[in-house]
């Protein structure tokens, strides 16, 4: 939380513009802190989150808050890492409240919380009061609560009801677009208070390079004329004085004033520069009379930056640069976009140093401060660009992007790694009018940074300063207009999964290295951004681009783990200053890896051994337009064994990369990105898990499920067990609240060594609001009614956009009962209210039953109806038990589990244990059967006499496959998700349309569709095919897997 409050308030006044000429030169002399009654206050902690309540009202300040669940921020439900559509976290209201005390010192002061994004609609209530409501994913917003505060004291509690429905009426939505919007409060919440005059914000440019030209907005929200002097000090990094600015003026009772003003001359001020990004802080003090009552912090980079429209290249401090970076969405496995501080600027880390990119794109939207913040510090480009993909809605879409891009630029226009705005919707057609209003404004707030507006046509109307196009030609066209910026290329065309085939991932590699060398030998192009640096969550299933709800995109898969395609970029950083990189291009596998062999790398030369022997030393020869070309080997004999390329710079060898033949997989192990977190509640690392074989290297053909257990002050986040991808995959490990100390994750898995990891949980010492509640910390995981709960009687499933994942469960019959096995120390269950229900009597571990209303005026999804309370951590049972006086439909269930946790986003169901038998439809006592074992891909599967023939054999594994002949797996047909997908045997490829639910009701689902495995037609006749339908409780959805 070093960012923040450049805005005190949203209000808007009209403010007087004050011109200033430029001060003498400062002489250097330490910085030294004035007087501020500001303080930026951490707004995280202490959360109560829950689905919807009992009549809606979750502003109420009396509510019954027994069925939330405390949680630091950011924060929304955790969900599988693929496979899920986006209906399964879409709720119309989820409510997070926190109660909070203001002491008597702040009395006389503004007071605002900062939201810095809430996806998708948020309406912000405090002491009961509606403040506000903002419409968008992606932008921060800000409200003055000052006069709904109770200060001294007494309790305050704010609400915020989330929407995380589509909303067609707010961009990016309104047509098809390829990416979760995701849903929650996904971004830090702070609170500033500020003296009554105080900077509303500060922009500032340096068009001199050796002065900074600044205009600042001071408020005067006080009830008389103010004197106000604003004193600019710029801070170079040994924290000296370098330049001041000053300027006086008098701002009325209850308005504003604009100051602009030149600072004193800055002695060889150091440059700004991708690689040497150096940073000033500066210092806007406010004085009322003689009093200094504001101090505002902003760091600034000195630099120039130029897209030139005569010669097409990109100038930075009046250097050319030639542009080479990645697209990249904020996407995380698990969490969606509710990531932590840490894991924002890991990510800017990872493409600048671990991929080699020199810039990057928001694609398609502003992203976390955090984000750019470390973009800043690490000298990383960044093309930022307003949501929206493809479609343009009605004016009034219109209008909200229009204030996206007003809240994206005054947000973001002093950070330096900004080098360019993204002003159109993404790959839209053109709109004169439209765009018109987007560039301009742009343009109003920010003279000093070009626009451009991202399309993938040619012959577009060129409204913006630079033309910037999708090429997914496989190269990289010829400009038709100067300046020409690439700023997507290859991902979609040539996607690629971490278990693909060899050759699969390094024919991307190629096109990716061709897109890029072309670019590189061009002139007249700015540079090349390629699709993309991460695969990433997506509404499409469009094989086999985008599958199991994933797209393949990237050249690091969902875990940010490498893939071949990386060293297409991470070969071209500068070895002086960011080290040598050789990375060999193949898996070394007789018969299938190539005799062809491609070595990425920074290097002069490159030499490449065979189990010991030399096969030459050579200086670059493939892609040679690039700063560093590829090395290729040719006429290599693939043997078992090992291969090794040496990189040589100077004479010597300064790094090395092997590949051995692939083994079987002994053992696991784990590393963690870092090795201490914060005890916030919220802080999270990554570990990265791998299975290796005897020589250490991962075993790319290794899909084994992997288990987690963690002891100490903390929790693991995602899935348990886990399947691996291509030999490895990643969890979180997250902090526990004020709890400090040791945290050691333990991974698991059948037939390898497992591993383990510690991380230490440190002292969480940012100021915070702080809190006048008393609650038990806890990390809470939510299980859904349909896959987790186990049924007797006549329940049925019913879809509902209203409800979690879209569906519940019903019954209406006495003596129903619905049982939920947990493990943790807190149960909460969720219904649906209706006008038509009735109740339920629940107990909790056999104990004494409470009678749970189901019913209200006004039908109602999602809704908080039990608490248990709290109960010992460890093993419980929770049941329900329908009463019979109206239905009782069941929606989920929040469990709450203390550290050590393991908080995995369960599997729809839990996978088997290997078990083996037949599946017997229920209505027909006949088996599934493939048509006379046939062992060919695509054969739809049927019912038929059971004979105990392998065709009707079914293994059912811990990964969720149904296993026939041991390799061929039960198959959603083109991953279909619409009722009437014929259901198939294909080769097993760890799809999520070959993962079934076994559930206790008797279904089996399927995991990407959430559909039923269905007898077609309710027929009973040998030769029946078996379909993917909805859920609808019918006998021909009803079957047992019986082992043998």
């Amino acid at each position: 939380m070093r960012k923040l409050a450049a805005a005190l308030t949203a209000l808007v006044t009209a403010a007087a513009l004050v011109l200033i000429g430029p001060p003498g030169p400062a002489s250097a002399a330490p910085y030294v802190p004035q007087g501020s009654n500001r303080s930026v206050l951490n707004f995280n902690t202490n959360w109560l989150f829950s689905g919807d309540v009992p009549g809606g009202a979750g502003q109420a300040v009396g509510l019954d808050e027994s069925g939330f669940v405390p949680v630091t921020l950011p924060y929304f439900r955790t969900h599988p890492h693929k496979g899920f559509p986006k209906g399964d976290f879409e709720v119309p209201a989820s409510w997070y409240r926190r109660h909070f005390t203001l002491p008597t010192q702040y009395a006389g002061r503004r007071i605002a919380v900062e939201f810095q994004g809430v996806a998708k609609v948020a309406d912000v209530y405090v002491n009961g009061t509606f403040v506000g409501q903002h419409k968008g994913a992606y932008t921060s917003f800000t409200y003055d609560v000052t006069p709904y505060l109770n200060i001294g004291g007494a309790d305050n509690v704010i609400a915020v009801k989330v929407d995380s429905m589509t909303r067609n009426d707010i961009p990016p939505e309104g047509g098809a677009i390829d990416y979760y919007v995701w849903g929650g409060i996904v971004r830090d919440v702070n609170m500033i208070v500020a003296d009554p005059v105080h900077v509303d914000w500060t922009y500032l440019t340096t068009p001199n390079t050796n002065t900074v030209n600044a205009r600042t907005r001071v408020r005067n929200d006080s009830a008389q004329s103010r004197s106000v002097t604003v004193v600019t000090q710029v801070v170079d990094a040994t924290n000296n004085v370098v330049a001041t600015g000053t300027a006086t003026q008098t701002i009325g009772a209850q308005s504003a004033v604009e100051f602009a003003y030149n600072t004193s001359t800055i002695a060889n001020p150091t440059a700004w520069h991708p690689d040497r990004p150096y940073l000033y802080t500066v210092y806007t003090q406010v004085r009322d009379g003689s009093t200094y009552v504001d101090e505002h912090k902003t760091r600034i980079g000195i630099r120039s930056i130029q897209f030139n429209k005569s010669d097409g290249k990109f100038y930075i401090n009046g250097q050319a640069l030639k542009l080479r970076g990645l697209n990249r969405h904020e996407s995380y496995p698990y969490i969606g976009r509710a990531a932590p501080n840490r894991l924002q600027a890991k990510d800017a880390d990872i493409i600048k140093y671990e991929l080699g990119a020199n810039i990057v794109r928001t694609s398609h939207y502003p992203q976390d401060p955090e984000f750019l913040d470390r973009a800043d510090e690490i000298g990383l480009l960044v093309m930022e660009e307003i949501p929206g993909w493809q479609h343009i809605g009605n004016t009034a879409w219109q209008d909200i992007a229009v204030e996206n891009v007003r809240e994206m630029v005054m947000r973001d226009r002093n950070h330096p790694s900004v080098v360019l705005w993204g002003v159109r919707i993404n790959e839209s057609g053109d709109n004169h009018n439209f765009y018109t209003r987007t560039n301009n404004l742009a343009r109003q707030l920010d003279p000093s940074r070009p626009t451009g507006g991202v399309r993938n046509f040619k012959g577009s109307e060129l409204l913006e300063d630079v033309y910037t196009y999708n090429d997914f030609s496989g190269t990289a066209e010829a400009p038709t207009v100067l300046p020409w910026l690439v700023t997507e290329a290859v991902g979609h065309t040539s996607p690629h999964k971490s278990w693909d085939p060899e050759q699969t991932q390094v024919n991307t590699m190629r096109v990716h290295l061709n897109v890029q060398n072309t670019a590189a030998g061009r002139s007249n192009m700015a540079g090349a951004l390629g699709w993309a640096a991460f695969d990433y969550n997506t509404t499409f299933v469009t094989p086999p681009s985008c599958q199991d709800y994933t797209c393949y995109h990237g050249v690091s898969d969902i875990f940010r783990i490498p893939k071949i395609a990386a060293a297409a970029y991470a070969s071209q950083r500068d070895p002086a200053l960011y080290g040598p990189y050789v990375s060999i291009a193949s898996q070394w596998t007789p018969g299938v890896s190539s005799g062809t062999v491609y070595v990425g790398g920074n290097c002069q030369q490159v030499e490449l051994f065979v189990n010991g022997a030399s096969r030459g030393r050579i200086n670059p020869n493939a892609y040679t337009s690039l700063p560093h070309p590829m090395f290729q080997f040719t006429g290599i004999t693939v043997s078992s064994g090992q291969l090794r390329a040496d990189c040589w710079i100077g004479g010597q060898v300064v790094a090395t990369d092997t590949r051995h033949t692939p083994g079987a997989a002994t053992r696991l192990t784990l590393t963690a990105d870092d090795s201490a977190i914060k005890a916030d509640g919220g802080d999270m690392t990554r570990v990265v898990v791998k299975a290796l074989d005897s020589n250490n290297q991962v075993v790319p053909t290794n899909s084994a499920p992997v288990s987690f257990t963690v002891t100490g002050p903390g929790a693991v986040v995602g899935e348990s067990p886990l399947a691996l991808e291509a030999g490895t995959g990643a969890v979180y490990l997250k902090s526990a609240l004020g709890q400090t100390g040791a945290v050691t994750l333990t991974a698991s898995a059948p037939g390898l060594t497992s591993a383990n990891v510690t991380v230490n949980t440190t002292a969480f010492t940012d100021p915070i609001v702080p809190t006048s509640g008393a609650y038990t910390f806890g990390f809470p995981v939510d299980v859904n009614d349909r896959q987790s709960f186990t049924y007797a009687g006549s329940w049925q499933a019913v879809g509902d956009n209203q409800t979690f994942s879209k569906d519940y469960t019903r019954s209406g019959t006495a003596g129903d009962t619905a049982t939920l096995t947990v493990t943790g120390n807190r149960v909460v269950l969720f219904g649906v209210q209706d006008p038509s229900h009735g109740s339920a009597a629940v107990s909790v571990d056999g104990g004494p039953e409470q009678t749970v209303s189901f019913q209200a005026s006004a039908r109602r999804g999602n809704v908080a109806l039990f608490n248990s309370g709290t109960l010992t951590q460890g093993q419980h049972v929770v049941r329900v038990r329908v009463v019979g006086n109206g239905s009782v439909a069941l929606d989920r269930a929040t469990v709450v589990s203390a550290a050590p946790a393991v908080v995995a986003p369960p599997p729809p169901a839990n996978g088997g244990n290997g078990q083996q038998g037949t599946i017997v439809g229920t209505q027909s006592n006949r088996c599934v059967d493939v048509p006379n074992s046939t062992t060919t891909n695509g054969t739809q599967v049927q019912l038929f006499d059971c004979g105990g023939g392998s065709n009707q054999r079914w293994t059912y594994t811990s990964s969720r496959q149904l296993q026939v002949y041991g390799n061929k797996c039960l198959d959603a047909y083109g991953q279909g998700i619409s009722n009437g997908t014929t259901v198939v045997i294909w080769d097993c490829n760890g799809g999520s349309n070959q993962q079934w639910n076994v559930n206790a009701n008797g279904s089996i689902t399927g995991v990407a569709s959430g559909l039923c495995l269905d007898a077609s037609g309710a027929a009973t006749a040998n030769g029946t095919k078996i379909v993917l339908w909805s859920c609808n409780g019918g006998a021909n959805q009803q079957w047992s897997l019986k082992t043998s």
